[in-house]
């Protein structure tokens, strides 16, 4: 009997080829290879992903923003000699894929000495970034710094939405302007939006979806999680028809992806089994939107930060529930200001 191929399936294989596949970094090719072997042969779980918040200054007013819950501008912040040695730790536990966020990134200009610090020539390198402050000659420079994929925050197709949830007018256009100079440019792109109860069926997230595919890139959609300034706004969670809505369009659409598709092979929640954040301070997190400390990097090593999180049932299992955003009994044990009374990082497995 003859098969036939998913077209579907297919694209979306092609799809993370070309994203991930750099022809100018045959040293990363290596990498991938080397990691994929590891993980179907003989069953590794290597760290994938790592991503750095360098600060949580912005330009604009998202009305989603969670940076609000993180940002302690009288702690210490890392230095560069500090994120190059994280780095080299990540190399070593598998990591293959670094991304630098905010606040707004593009605001700081020690953004390309951080990038230089990740091994470029080793190593997939993204940026998110609302693109409001991108042009041609700074796409073109992170470009020679060895960035390969810009994720710009894109929340609706229709501009007074966009512009409405960012907190400043004229958002929407700059960023459709920076997204057809960073692929004329030859730089990767993926759109970053938010699914929520609120907007999970409108006409503006449809569209995006479609606008994506028409552009020819990825869309990711993050869940909406009820940390920073949707603290305790429990209206914006998705319900369980929500759920089957999204992931019949993930079904639907081979370019719309959330976290749960991204993993090596598992499907499920990668929170520290293959991604890991860090705060501009060295607390590293299970992921940008669970603000709890798993540890900080400035009194113990990243490996020992990861294996103890990975003993946690929490964390040692690919959750099919975003911890975050749909695990009842977690988001109740877990809620609340990211910083104690003393001023300190809550750390995991405090109340």
């Amino acid at each position: 009997m003859t098969r036939t191929i998913n077209p579907k399936l297919f694209t979306r294989f092609c799809v993370n080829f070309r994203y991930a596949v750099r022809l100018n970094k045959p040293l990363l090719t290596a990498r991938l290879i080397k990691t994929y072997l590891a993980v179907l042969l003989f069953k590794k779980r290597p760290l994938r992903y790592v991503d750095f918040a360098i600060g949580y200054d912005c330009n604009l007013k998202c009305e989603h923003c969670f940076a609000t819950a993180l940002r302690n501008d009288s702690r210490r912040r890392l230095t560069l000699s500090e994120h190059k040695r994280v780095v080299k730790e990540a190399m070593r536990l598998g990591a293959v894929n670094f991304s630098f966020q905010g606040g707004e990134p593009i605001l700081y200009t020690e953004l390309h000495d951080y990038i230089k610090n990740t091994y470029p020539s080793q190593n997939l390198i993204s940026v998110t970034t609302n693109a409001t402050l991108l042009n041609e000659r700074n796409i073109r420079e992170l470009k020679r710094c060895g960035v390969d994929i810009l994720t710009i925050s894109l929340d609706s197709a229709i501009a007074e939405e966009h512009d409405g949830f960012r907190g400043v007018q004229g958002t929407f256009d700059k960023v459709m302007n920076s997204v057809k100079l960073a692929l004329k440019n030859g730089m990767n792109v993926t759109l970053g939006g938010v699914a929520s109860h609120k907007n999970i069926r409108s006409k503006g997230l449809i569209d995006l979806i479609e606008l994506a595919h028409r552009l020819n890139v990825i869309i990711f959609l993050a869940l909406a999680v009820p940390i920073g300034r949707w603290a305790d706004y429990r209206e914006i969670l998705l319900t369980d028809e929500d759920r089957e809505y999204l992931y019949a369009l993930v079904r639907e659409y081979p370019l719309l992806r959330t976290d749960f598709e991204a993993n090596y092979v598992h499907y499920g929640c990668g929170a520290v089994k293959e991604i890991l954040y860090l705060t501009p301070y060295g607390d590293v997190l299970a992921c940008p939107f669970i603000h709890v400390s798993l540890g900080n990097i400035s009194e113990e090593s990243l490996e020992s930060i990861r294996e103890k999180a990975l003993r946690d049932p929490y964390f040692g299992n690919y959750h099919k529930l975003c911890l975050a955003a749909e695990d009842a009994g977690f988001m109740e044990k877990y809620s609340g200001s990211f910083y104690g009374r003393d001023g300190k990082a809550r750390a995991f497995g405090e109340s």
